[in-house]
């Protein structure tokens, strides 16, 4: 596991010594991180990816499932000029399964456009005080997936490097949409497989108390693609995730989890932690072969949580 600290660098090359605490406040450490390349001041790196993104990212939004309740709809955040299909990311909102729109993520989408790949945050149908349906909202994870495969010309998209993710519930709907092969729409034409290069999570709401179906707890976790996730360590959703890791480390599966010291849930969509995340989520999407090398590190200091 690893922290997430607000750090100031002057030096690019330079070697930065901070002193960082356990996330438990018991134990301290000193360690030294290697600075890679500086940030120009987070202000204008902000908005000069707000500007620059305006100006050559196109949206769309299509209609990828009608139901009874809603029409469901995506955006799709296509890359600057491009001619040939590229790697894909698809994200889910948060909003504990009864709330929330796809244009929570827009800035992450943005973002991923930037980097020259497809960039899709779409909506799921919403519960009302029963959240043990759940599954309804996987399926319409599953069918958006689906949806982008069939129209993988038109959008240029390289269906076999499909990376999901989501926010909160949105990260538990991605987990679920690849671990649970038998949630299906009957309404969906096309039923088959769904897979990932990788998982994307910014705070995912698992939960033990939640029905195994719905939870990803006794899934077999061979299944999943490599996984990223952020947390900050006051979210009381951490704990669940601390399981599922220590279940995919069990079985070897590349896991890794980045931690904001001090945070709470939703710390992601805030500035620095929306550009500290998506850095660290394309540095991580870079070792897999699906997206460039960041140009930047973040101005939060990652490094190695203290044993």
């Amino acid at each position: 596991m690893n922290i997430l600290l607000p750090m100031t660098v002057t030096d690019p090359h330079s070697f930065a010594t901070c002193r960082c605490r356990s996330l438990t406040g018991i134990r301290s450490a000193y360690c030294k991180a290697s600075v890679l390349q500086l940030l120009l001041p987070a202000a204008l790196w902000l908005i000069t990816v707000s500007v620059s993104a305006q100006d050559s990212i196109a949206m769309q939004t299509y209609t990828f499932k009608k139901t009874a309740d809603a029409d469901l709809q995506l955006d799709v955040f296509r890359p600057a000029h491009i001619q040939q299909p590229v790697p894909v990311i698809l994200l889910f909102h948060g909003g504990s399964w009864v709330s929330g729109n796809k244009s929570q993520l827009h800035w992450q989408c943005r973002y991923f456009a930037q980097q020259g790949i497809l960039s899709i945050t779409a909506n799921y149908r919403l519960l009302g005080k029963d959240t043990s349906r759940k599954d309804i909202c996987i399926m319409d994870a599953r069918s958006a997936v689906r949806w982008v495969k069939e129209h993988a010309a038109e959008l240029h998209a390289d269906t076999n490097n499909i990376v999901l993710g989501g926010a909160s519930a949105g990260g538990h709907i991605a987990t679920m949409a690849v671990l649970n092969q038998s949630f299906n729409d009957p309404s969906d034409k096309n039923t088959a497989p769904v897979h990932a290069r990788a998982l994307v999570l910014f705070n995912p709401a698992y939960t033990l108390a939640g029905l195994p179906v719905q939870q990803p707890f006794r899934f077999d976790k061979t299944q999943l693609p490599p996984v990223i996730m952020f947390f900050g360590s006051r979210d009381k959703w951490k704990p669940a995730a601390d399981s599922m890791r220590i279940q995919m480390y069990n079985v070897h599966k590349d896991c890794e989890t980045w931690i904001a010291a001090g945070e709470t849930h939703g710390f992601f969509n805030k500035a620095p932690w929306n550009l500290a995340t998506c850095i660290k989520a394309q540095d991580f999407l870079n070792r897999k072969g699906l997206i460039k090398q960041p140009q930047q590190i973040s101005s939060a200091l990652l490094i190695p949580e203290p044993d």
